[in-house]
């Protein structure tokens, strides 16, 4: 007993986006596990979980525990499990916005992936885990990011033959700019130095490499090695290239093309600490995952650097770093292809010790890629990932725009409406605004207002704008009207809780609720209701709070999502 051919017959998570599915920042992951059993069992636990991991690995499987268990019950239950029974568990999950795009490499990585474990406990006491895992790429939405880049050039030179028979060589390339996008061939000037072996040229190679720095780590410690993502055996234009002597100049020499890859990092964080983002400790409390992701999209942990080397034998080596910008994910002569090395390993150090279903797990990331490109001077084998018919002369074109409203209101008993804050982000897919709107009131009822208003574009560039008020108002007020209505339905649900009678609004989900109480006497009524009406979902969670003392706080926060799909017809 122990392994997955005795207990796991099928375990497998399956999105509804398809097997190979590519999203990006704001979207819904929905999904389901489908579960079968060989044999009736008792399950301890079936734990799922979403991560999304930017990590810096000087080992790339050092002990690091990224698994923390989830909020639930402080013990796991324990139930029979039928056997030759499909089980289906349907989950979903949003996406926060500003996610940046999916990066694999062996000493860092930006990942997203799903994992879903099955925990058993055998006849002798010892605990099983079986889990299954699911990568998927995110393309973070661009308007296109063009890098031209100055001229660069490097030169190297090495001693060869012994004794009287020295001879040095020297070799020089440069490059008439260092910003390229992926689709675009490199091309360069070559130099070599009269005193080379005649079949030098016969010995030429590019490289496209590429490495990671931790922003804000020692420098010492804070960039990876190089790693060869494309290598091409470059072909001289020289007559003779068996037997080429004096000096050698090779004009507009052919490098490569720039293969499907992550864009390089935008902008220069090498010191994190002159970027500062002001928001108040209230804000930053409330802050969803969503829109914290979102503030601090301009501060990465990782930065992709690229660069291009070529070799002559094992003597010379020229490198010169270049940037590579981003495609526009709106362009519909873009497509999506498979990353340049193909499919990476998405192993995490705290799965050891447990039993994979169907591993190892790869998945390929994909990156945006013209489509009428070759590469590296042949035809262009395109992986089309996820894309629809080719559009015919006049079509219809859908724009998007996603509203996403969190409105969260903390008032005590006495109807002094202390805290609230409102936040409202519109995204379409150029431009990003979010908008938080704050007010507290102090004890010698002024109230405080601010308005934040931040505006994120396509490229990345952000611009922010605050204002402020102070205003006095009556030290006790009328309790507000969402505060009574959202005391009146926990009452509701508690009573029907207790009754094990269902309660349902229209157009929702069976509501949740919770009722906790600590060793201090404080009770604390946690209810949770999803109602979905058309294009709009709102998620609304009331906590009531109940002290020792005998005062009570309410929390109401209501996320509100909808989403507009705006039809235009594209003519030719």
């Amino acid at each position: 007993m122990g392994t997955e051919t005795d207990i796991v017959a099928r375990f497998d998570i399956h999105l509804d986006a398809g097997d190979e599915p590519v999203f990006k920042g704001g979207e819904l992951i929905t999904g389901k596990l489908l579960i079968e059993l060989r044999k009736p069992i008792i399950i301890n636990a079936v734990k799922l979980q979403m991560k999304g991991r930017a990590a810096w690995l000087n080992d790339p499987l050092k002990k690091d525990d990224i698994e923390k268990r989830p909020p639930g019950k402080p013990e796991p239950g324990h139930f029979q499990w039928i056997g030759d029974f499909t089980y289906s568990l349907p989950f979903e999950c949003p996406l926060p916005k500003g996610c940046p795009s999916t990066y694999e490499g062996p000493h860092a990585f930006i990942r997203y992936f799903i994992r879903a474990s099955l925990v058993q406990e055998d006849e002798f006491e010892k605990i099983h885990e079986y889990y299954v895992k699911k990568a998927f790429t995110l393309v973070s939405p661009s308007e296109g990011h063009v890098v031209s880049g100055e001229s660069a050039q490097t030169e190297d030179t090495a001693i060869l033959g012994k004794c009287c028979c020295k001879s040095k060589l020297a070799a020089e390339l440069s490059l008439p700019k260092t910003g390229y996008l992926p689709g675009e061939a490199i091309y360069g000037n070559l130099k070599i130095g009269s005193k080379h072996p005649k079949d030098i040229l016969n010995h030429m190679e590019a490289r496209l490499v590429d490495r990671v720095r931790r922003i804000g780590a020692p420098e010492i410690s804070a960039a990876s090695p190089w790693r060869t993502l494309f290598v091409r055996k470059l072909e001289s234009t020289h007559e003779s290239p068996n037997k080429a002597k004096g000096a050698i100049e090779q004009s507009g020499l052919y490098l490569l093309t720039v293969p499907p890859v992550c864009p390089s990092t935008k902008g220069d964080y090498e010191d994190p600490s002159k970027i500062e983002h002001i928001l108040s400790p209230y804000g930053k409390l409330l802050e969803s995952p969503s829109t914290a992701t979102l503030r601090f999209r301009k501060i990465p942990f990782l930065k992709v650097e690229y660069g291009i080397q070529v070799t002559l034998g094992t003597d010379i080596l020229l490198e010169i770093p270049i940037e590579i910008g981003e495609l526009s994910t709106r362009d519909k002569s873009n497509t999506l292809e498979s990353f340049v090395t193909g499919p990476q390993p998405v192993e995490e150090a705290d799965e050891k010790g447990k039993i994979a279903v169907n591993g190892p797990f790869v998945y390929t990331p994909v990156y945006p890629y013209p489509q009428s490109t070759g590469t590296n001077g042949k035809a262009a084998a395109v992986t089309v990932i996820n894309t629809g018919p080719a559009l015919p002369i006049s079509e219809y074109e859908p724009d998007r725009t996603i509203v996403t409203t969190t409105r969260t209101i903390v008032i005590h008993s006495d109807g002094h409406e202390s805290k609230t804050m409102e936040e409202t982000v519109v995204e379409t897919e150029g431009e990003v605004v979010r908008t938080v709107l704050e007010s507290t009131v102090n004890d010698d009822g002024i109230k405080s207002e601010r308005k934040e208003t931040t505006t994120i574009d396509a490229s990345g560039d952000e611009k922010t704008s605050v204002e402020t008020s102070n205003t006095r108002v009556a030290e006790s007020e009328e309790i507000p009207e969402i505060i009574k209505e959202a005391r009146e339905r926990i009452e509701e649900l508690v009573e029907h809780q207790t009754e094990h009678s269902p309660v349902k609004s229209s157009h929702a989900a069976e509501p949740t609720v919770e009722t906790i109480q600590n060793e201090n006497g404080e009770e604390t009524i946690v209810s949770t209701e999803i109602i979905e009406d058309g294009d709009t979902r709102t998620v609304k969670t009331t906590t009531v709070t109940k002290h020792a003392d005998g005062s009570e706080s309410t929390l109401v926060q209501e996320n509100t999502t909808s989403e507009t799909v705006v039809t235009t017809v594209l003519e030719d």
